[in-house]
């Protein structure tokens, strides 16, 4: 079912709200009860709490069953892609803040949310590309080839990539993958002519299905993998650039509290707070000296400062 469709599906479950729900200044949504959407919503609490006690929250679930119809907030903070589709179709025209959203998804979803004259603004899930070429540069002074995977129809992405890798020395290896079948031959041609394997948040190419394979093939031939979690640190990548939930959280707070003092909605932007986490035991199968992450991070957060 098309996203939009399951969201107009969802609207006879995200209207029912609990009753302290109806009463609330911010509703956040969840897209599913978990660890890190649950994660996302505290420390955006523990963020208000700081600087505007007085605001009150309610969080719900996506399928959460009340007995009230869903009432006026000033806001609504979506957690999730699922949550943000969903929020389009409260019945309140509060102004929406998706979190933990891929910058593509969001793309679509905001020409939605124009036309149905929505306010809407997000923290992106993706980290910025100069941030991530920065890091490799860091992480890998002596690689300078980055390989990239991606999916049909994203020239504007590639063009993006490419501009980035440019502007910081680093030359792009990019290849298309038009089907499961091609993934694996993509791989090998673009690691093949590549120092470095660049994972950016792709569902169709990296998933639990590829994951596996990708890591082997990279470690095959030598390059290391720069991840985007660090779920994919502990499967194998060398290093990952991510912002954690609570960051999220954290930002979403600081967003909310200026998006009150100034009248409106900041812009869409991606994450203010990162981490890097760094696999060892990868670094050291492969024979490349590991940086330490705290100085890594620092190092990438004194380079950002100085753009």
């Amino acid at each position: 079912m098309r996203p939009l469709l399951w969201g107009k599906a969802c609207l006879l479950c995200v209207c029912l709200f609990f009753t302290q729900a109806h009463a609330a200044d911010i509703l956040v949504l969840l897209s599913e009860d978990s660890a890190a959407y649950r994660e996302v919503a505290d420390n955006f609490r523990l963020q208000l709490a700081q600087d505007r006690p007085a605001l009150t929250i309610a969080v719900e679930t996506l399928g959460g069953v009340g007995n009230q119809p869903a009432g006026e907030f000033r806001l609504v903070l979506s957690v999730g892609l699922k949550a943000a589709q969903a929020a389009l179709d409260l019945r309140s025209r509060a102004p929406i803040l998706a979190t933990l959203v891929p910058k593509d998804g969001f793309d679509a979803l905001s020409h939605s949310a124009l036309a149905e004259r929505r306010l809407i603004s997000a923290i992106y899930l993706d980290q910025p590309y100069s941030r991530q070429f920065a890091l490799i540069k860091l992480a890998f002074p002596e690689r300078e080839r980055v390989g990239v995977l991606l999916q049909p129809g994203e020239q504007s992405k590639q063009d993006a990539l490419l501009a980035v890798a440019k502007a910081q020395r680093l030359q792009l290896v990019s290849a298309v993958v038009g089907s499961d079948n091609a993934l694996l031959p993509a791989l090998e041609r673009i690691l093949n002519t590549s120092d470095v394997l660049l994972a950016l948040p792709e569902p169709l190419l990296y998933n639990k299905n590829t994951i596996q394979s990708v890591l082997l093939t990279s470690y095959r031939y030598r390059d290391p993998l720069v991840g985007y979690s660090q779920a994919l640190v502990r499967a194998g990548a060398l290093v990952a650039l991510y912002s954690t939930p609570s960051q999220i959280g954290r930002h979403a707070g600081e967003m909310v509290v200026r998006s009150f003092s100034a009248g409106t909605l900041p812009l869409p932007q991606y994450p203010k707070y990162y981490s890097v986490s760094i696999n060892h035991q990868v670094a050291r199968s492969l024979g490349i000296p590991a940086p330490d992450e705290i100085g890594l991070l620092e190092a990438l957060q004194r380079w950002e400062q100085t753009q």
